[in-house]
């Protein structure tokens, strides 16, 4: 397994994991293409993703919103790859990559109920920030994690 920045030439898979991993009472995956995602890369959006046996297992975007801030937008593995630190090493692999752009925040928004993604944040050093009702739906309450870099 290997984890890597990702290239245009991976739009089409990243764009697949994506929907594969889409949560419909979240955030609206429908509109994820290859042509979606290649747009995102030249738009101070990076992924990450991880490979095993030359397929993409897993994926993390990070879009500077700012000029030293940024945003964590999708993290995701697929499920039969989960539990291994995946997802950390993605994570970390970003959160290096924006050090090094010399990033001085990273932001992350997951569902208020999402255990697992709160405790693969905090366990990278992120802290609990805010918490918004119905943020992106009704019913939908949501966490924003903040870290420094």
């Amino acid at each position: 397994m290997k984890i890597m920045l990702a290239t245009q030439k991976d739009s089409k898979e990243i764009a697949d994991i994506i929907k594969r991993h889409a949560q419909d009472d979240y955030m609206g995956y429908a509109t994820f293409s290859e042509s979606y995602i290649k747009g995102k890369m030249k738009k101070n959006n990076f992924f990450f993703v991880a490979e095993d046996n030359d397929k993409i297992i897993g994926c993390v975007r990070a879009s500077i919103v700012d000029i030293d801030l940024t945003e964590i937008r999708t993290l995701c593995v697929d499920e039969a790859h989960r539990k291994k630190g995946i997802a950390t090493d993605l994570l970390q692999k970003a959160l290096d990559f924006l050090k090094g752009k010399n990033m001085r925040k990273v932001a992350a928004r997951c569902k208020a109920d999402n255990k697992e993604a709160i405790r693969l944040f905090e366990k990278t050093g992120f802290e609990k920030e805010g918490y918004f009702k119905e943020h992106y739906r009704k019913g939908i309450d949501v966490v924003q994690m903040g870290k420094f870099l």
